[in-house]
């Protein structure tokens, strides 16, 4: 099961054998009590009020806040796209959006998809489904993508099907090649992966989002072609690049000797501007943090 394939994971990554050092000296990490800079603003009271009795938990509000930014902001300006049919207008707003948004939702996407946001499940399908989009992700596939395929896979080239292992990873070809491969065939590949996994309902619900994805693009495109290619379509092509890049960098050194500990397939940085930009608050980071003590880091 997915479950137990993720547990198997986190005893992985936790057991006792691996290799570890310690930092004896005192060690602040900074990150932790790093001001939060998710959001540019905060909503309306009455909003505002909502989304405090909606969260699961208050630490979760300045993601909630960005999420309020992107639909006060980025939903409108995607509309003035399509109203527009300008080209400059429709490359403006894919930079705007790509230099304001771009980091922040999919970090804030990312830990809203691994822990729900909301109380509601039903507002928690809002960001997967109708934000995603905007930022180069279909509808409806990242879960299945990212946390089923790649945390219960963990970069295990049979399966995972954004593993790096196969790959050269100071090769700039390789890279072209890693990230045309997920361009183009991933729309085939992850329902695939499903099936092959005996998750049907995931391989057909992945099929269906999919199909919807193109077919909804067609649709508009024919409303406005310029709209839906800077608003949907290059977003996509650009965001499949961003993603590849980062999953690539996530994973550019693998120990050969332990390729499935997870202190060996990846690496993490600490006290960094970027981890204090798009610093995310969760309950799980944040208890563990505080219960354990000295770092310990991978040789």
């Amino acid at each position: 099961s997915v479950k137990g394939r993720l547990k198997a994971a986190a005893r992985t990554m936790c057991h006792d054998n691996v290799p570890t050092v310690q930092i004896k000296l005192p060690h602040e990490n900074s990150d932790i009590n790093a001001e939060r800079k998710e959001y540019y603003f905060k909503p309306p009271g009455f909003v505002h009020s909502r989304l405090i009795e909606s969260v699961q938990d208050p630490r979760d509000l300045p993601i909630a806040y960005l999420f309020f930014n992107i639909f006060a902001i980025t939903i409108p300006s995607a509309a003035f796209v399509f109203f527009a049919e300008s080209n400059w207008v429709g490359f403006s707003y894919w930079l705007i959006n790509l230099l304001l948004f771009h980091e922040r939702f999919i970090l804030g996407f990312h830990y809203s998809s691994h822990r729900g946001l909301f109380k509601n499940s039903v507002i928690n399908t809002i960001t997967p489904l109708i934000l995603s989009p905007f930022f180069g992700i279909p509808s409806g596939i990242y879960y299945i993508h990212h946390c089923v395929m790649h945390h219960s896979e963990n970069n295990l080239s049979e399966w995972d099907l954004s593993s790096t292992e196969p790959y050269q990873r100071d090769n700039f070809f390789h890279f072209l090649h890693y990230w045309l491969r997920f361009l183009c065939a991933i729309w085939v590949e992850l329902p695939y992966y499903a099936w092959k996994r005996r998750r049907y309902n995931m391989a057909a619900g992945a099929a269906v989002a999919i199909a919807s994805f193109w077919v909804a693009l067609f649709f508009l495109s024919r409303l406005s072609p310029c709209g839906a290619f800077w608003v949907f379509g290059f977003p996509t092509l650009a965001g499949s690049f961003l993603l590849m890049l980062g999953n690539w960098s996530q994973h550019i050194f693998i120990n050969p000797a332990q390729p499935r500990s997870n202190y060996h397939l990846t690496y993490n940085v600490i006290n960094s501007d970027f981890n204090q930009v798009l610093q995310l608050p969760s309950i799980a980071f944040r208890s563990f943090s505080a219960r354990s003590g000295p770092l310990r880091a991978a040789l």
